[in-house]
């Protein structure tokens, strides 16, 4: 018999989960609320151009995330990215290569999709078990179901609000602390930024800005930006107008940078409600023998994508050992 196990989430954890369910067997059905995937290993469009706006670059550190980055660059999907760094240095003086998706990001959760069955646009609303099974129901009253199992991928306090009824996992979840970014698209006609492709922690307010259009299988003509701000000024403006965002932001950087006063073709900024982690779980998954049901992420782990993808690993190999 195939088990269906449907896993909510479509970000890199739970890509991972659902590719390890795959190769065990089952037939997983993959449920995200954006219309694309990789959660914050994204690119997102404005308009023809894409950015980079979560997660900047990936390390491997690990043996078993070394081996799936090696693929990734192998099958084309990423690549080294030797950002300049001060005084025209490399990366490579750093502790850990920086590798990046190509043509984007998100390029890095491709492979793992392409085994499962994929729903965007579909928000969870609740979780319902019965004799049969859990049933999986969406914001539009829609359901689908039974499962056999269902792994949980999203951001923790997202998690708390599905899982809510579920005897002690909002007590384990309320150890995990998470915090908002602003990220900031820029798209300028000429080139712009000192030669230098990375800054970081330049301010109270600025955390990141890269050169975007300086990794490795991006295009086009002009500079795009991407920045994000800390955590703190997130925090406090985390229900201000975008547009007034991102405007504060670029004349942030162009103060700090020492910048002309140069009107950006492009703007636009967008909110990661959470963001970073603050505060991880300090165990690599959550997992229910008796309800069959599992959560994942980077924050189970820490705040990097390498623990997110290790995270939905070992959850897909729980749900399946419960199911055989």
């Amino acid at each position: 018999m195939t088990h269906k196990v449907a896993v909510i989430g479509a970000g890199l954890a739970g890509l991972s989960c659902a590719s390890y369910l795959r190769r065990s067997g089952c037939f997983v059905e993959v449920f995200e609320q954006e219309r694309t995937l990789g959660g914050r290993v994204a690119t997102l469009r404005n308009g023809l151009v894409a950015y980079d706006t979560g997660a900047q670059y990936l390390t491997a550190r690990s043996d078993k995330f070394r081996s799936y980055i090696n693929e990734l660059v192998a099958s084309g999907y990423a690549a080294r990215w030797d950002a300049k760094m001060s005084s025209g240095e490399t990366k490579g003086v750093q502790l850990h290569t920086w590798y990046v998706g190509t043509p984007g990001m998100s390029s890095i959760v491709r492979p793992l999709a392409e085994s499962v069955r994929v729903h965007t646009g579909k928000r969870v609303h609740t979780l319902t078990q019965t004799d049969k099974g859990w049933t999986v129901w969406f914001e539009d009253q829609t359901n689908v179901g039974p499962f056999s199992a269902v792994a949980v991928a999203i951001p923790a306090p997202e998690a708390r609000l599905l899982v809510g009824r579920i005897e002690g996992m909002v007590e384990t979840l309320s150890r995990v602390r998470m915090l908002p970014t602003w990220a900031v698209m820029v798209r300028l006609d000429e080139r712009l930024l000192p030669d230098q492709d990375v800054y970081s922690d330049m301010s109270e307010v600025l955390r990141w800005i890269a050169r975007n259009n300086s990794k490795p299988g991006r295009g086009g003509s002009g500079e795009t930006i991407v920045i994000h701000a800390s955590p703190a000024w997130s925090r406090e403006t985390e229900d201000a107008d975008p547009q007034s965002v991102a405007e504060e932001l670029w004349a942030e950087v162009r103060r700090q940078l020492n910048l002309p006063d140069v009107a950006p073709k492009q703007m636009a900024a967008h909110l990661w409600r959470y963001g970073l982690v603050d505060q991880s779980l300090g165990e690599s998954f959550i997992f229910s023998t008796h309800y069959k049901l599992g959560i994942c992420g980077d924050w189970c782990l820490g705040r990097l994508a390498e623990h997110a993808y290790e995270s939905g690993q070992g959850l897909g190999k729980a749900i399946a050992g419960s199911l055989t």
